[in-house]
């Protein structure tokens, strides 16, 4: 195993902090869209790390801008958390508050070199923040979309993963596998089925593509506090994980969020800013 750096960043030549300033802006002429990588400091079961939501962006995110140009800013270890994921050892919460400052002054800083184009993107279910600092962002006139990579794939979720996606459970570790296997220790996992505050009929998983169903998982308070409804912090099944399945899987998000970036860079190139208010 190298450094720990190198196990994180493979491609430093797609990301800001690496760049000297002229650098930065020279390419913010020729693709000015920056991507902001939100991750988060959470529980993930005996046998993933607790920077997972964090660590799995990383190699998704050097994929996307090797394809399409876009630039990466330097990405933040913490996340905002729904009320069911408080106190549960391991996890560190940001307050909405503070996520939604944080987003707004990196926004706001890398414009003045020339970004245009801003997308927050996530792979922890931080989208009840993520949504308003992008409405509040445009307000202010910046072009700024809020994306969670799992609302991708949702319809071909089951032709790549045998059960619904949940938590340190197949789909994550799957996916974990796949993006940082060093840090994922299977002869420690087990699985876990909580217990549903409210019939799953009407709760959607982030891999739900039914219409009908009341909520997400992460609207409102959906689910019992973790720390006192988990033994161990799974809910599902990461035996049946493969580093197939994560491979898979990553390839379509990567494949579909670089159509999309393409389109916008068409539509929209270089060094134009998108009228988002009037």
């Amino acid at each position: 195993m190298g450094k720990y750096e190198d196990l994180v960043v493979q491609n430093k030549k797609y990301w800001w902090q690496y760049m000297p300033w002229k650098e930065v802006q020279a390419r913010a002429k020729v693709c000015d869209i920056a991507l902001l990588p939100m991750g988060a400091i959470e529980q993930h079961g005996p046998h993933l790390p607790t920077g997972h939501d964090t660590l799995q962006l990383f190699p998704m995110m050097e994929k996307i801008a090797e394809k399409t140009g876009a630039m990466i800013l330097p990405c933040p270890w913490y996340g905002a958390h729904p009320a069911h994921h408080w106190k549960f050892p391991g996890t560190i919460p940001l307050q909405n508050d503070t996520f939604k400052a944080l987003v707004k002054d990196i926004v706001r800083g890398a414009s003045i070199a020339g970004y245009n184009k801003f997308i927050i993107f996530f792979g922890h279910g931080q989208k009840f923040a993520a949504m308003p600092v992008a409405q509040e962002l445009g307000i202010e006139g910046y072009f700024c979309l809020s994306v969670m990579f799992e609302d991708m794939v949702r319809d071909v979720h089951h032709t790549v993963m045998e059960m619904p996606y949940w938590h340190a459970d197949e789909s994550e570790t799957s996916i974990a596998l796949y993006t940082h296997g060093d840090y994922v220790d299977m002869s420690k996992a087990a699985a876990e089925y909580p217990t549903p505050m409210l019939d799953r009929k009407y709760v959607a998983t982030p891999s739900d593509n039914a219409l009908n169903k009341i909520l997400r998982f992460d609207e409102g308070t959906t689910s019992f506090p973790e720390i006192t409804d988990m033994k161990i912090g799974v809910i599902g099944n990461p035996l049946i994980a493969t580093k197939e399945k994560g491979e898979r899987y990553v390839k379509l998000i990567v494949e579909r969020f670089s159509e999309f970036l393409e389109h916008i860079k068409t539509k929209y190139p270089a060094g134009v800013k998108i009228p988002v208010t009037g």
